[in-house]
């Protein structure tokens, strides 16, 4: 007896073959840059014709475009932030860290792209607005609104939210760049537990040594109420 078979549309195959073509753009762009990059190796790494390539995709710019839209660094970020619920700060933001760490990693080929297109999307206002609002603001924003609750509530300093939120996932940006795309694991290798503790640490507490005085609490994991 013959199972099921799932039946293959037209506008699935489509879309197959389009997610299929923004991979190996993202692997070729990785490789060499938006501006090294050759519609025809990307043609090859996709296992497509050249023709066959620009009938979805016209031009390198149109690609570019789709992948900004396609590809948003941390889409899990929102659902993460909503699970953390009413947990405080203290016992959230490492936590936080160390997943947010696991999932960069994972997207190398992303980090790797991102940094070898900067220059276009530097250079373009139109696709650097949308590397901003596809790529960075979803994730900050979430973060953003559970530190600003915890601001509210004297827990954290107040500061400007959306900056802060930036700032955490920033630093991690960095270290996924320089350890794990540009290399400089093999000349100062850091332990996932390095990175992922000193983010937690200068983010909670700072690097400064902050003296002690009547309002400090333990609720506040160690920071100062501003009087």
């Amino acid at each position: 007896m013959i199972g099921n078979v799932e039946r293959v549309t037209p506008s699935k195959h489509a879309q197959e073959r389009r997610d299929t073509i923004l991979k190996a753009a993202l692997r070729v762009f990785g490789q060499s840059g938006f501006a090294g990059a050759k519609m025809d190796q990307i043609a090859a790494a996709a296992d497509l014709s050249k023709g066959s390539l620009y009938l979805y995709f016209p031009s390198k710019d149109s690609l570019l475009h789709s992948l900004l839209e396609r590809y948003a660094l941390l889409p899990e970020l929102p659902e993460m932030m909503a699970s953390l619920g009413d947990t405080p700060p203290a016992l959230a933001i490492p936590t936080l860290i160390a997943e947010i760490w696991r999932l960069l990693r994972e997207r190398k080929e992303l980090a790797r792209a991102i940094r070898a297109i900067r220059r276009e999307i530097q250079s373009n206002a139109e696709h650097g607005e949308l590397f901003a609002e596809k790529i960075g603001l979803p994730s900050y924003q979430s973060l953003a609104g559970y530190l600003d609750r915890w601001m509210d509530r004297g827990v954290l300093r107040r500061q400007n939210a959306l900056a802060a939120a930036q700032c955490l996932i920033g630093m991690l940006w960095f270290f996924l760049l320089t350890q794990e795309v540009m290399g400089a694991k093999d000349l100062y290798p850091l332990s996932d537990e390095t990175i992922v503790t000193t983010v937690a640490w200068i983010f909670l507490d700072g690097t400064a040594q902050a003296k002690k005085h009547p309002e400090h609490t333990a609720a506040g994991g160690g920071r100062h109420q501003e009087s």
